[in-house]
């Protein structure tokens, strides 16, 4: 029988730890009956898109300044830091039609319609990570 050190058996314990957590089902905040969850995320969620909106003007503002300082940037350097770009104005312009919608939610952020507010809520979850991701992305292109 082979002798195993102690950081891999540890390594394959955490493994298979993380394994059986994974089969098993997870409980979201929409899982109670409670609409106060919904409420409270969607508020979470508007007020990371708020600010998220403030700060958007700055990636335009980076990338212009790159592309001023890099003149001798390759063809594909430039489409990639453009692609990026892109990626953050229709992240943030599909999130500015989730929250002017709102649908699901009344005009003070109360659940009127469960099922449409559980798909806002995850809609506009997903574009947030999606906008914030491509600041992320032009900020390491622009760096180089």
């Amino acid at each position: 029988m082979s002798k195993m050190s102690v950081l891999a058996k540890g390594t394959i314990l955490a493994i298979l730890i993380a394994l059986v957590l994974s089969s098993f089902p997870t409980t979201s905040v929409f899982a109670g009956s409670n609409t106060k969850n919904l409420e409270d995320k969607w508020d979470q969620l508007v007020t990371n898109f708020n600010r998220q909106s403030l700060t958007h003007n700055g990636a335009h503002k980076w990338v212009e300044n790159w592309l001023k300082t890099h003149k001798n940037a390759s063809t594909s350097e430039k489409a990639e830091v453009s692609k990026h770009l892109s990626a953050c104005n229709s992240a943030l312009m599909s999130a500015q039609v989730i929250v002017s919608s709102r649908a699901g939610f009344d005009a003070k952020g109360k659940v009127i319609d469960r099922a449409l507010a559980i798909k806002s809520i995850k809609d506009l979850a997903y574009y947030l990570r999606q906008h914030s991701g491509s600041v992320k992305n032009i900020l390491e292109h622009t760096k180089k």
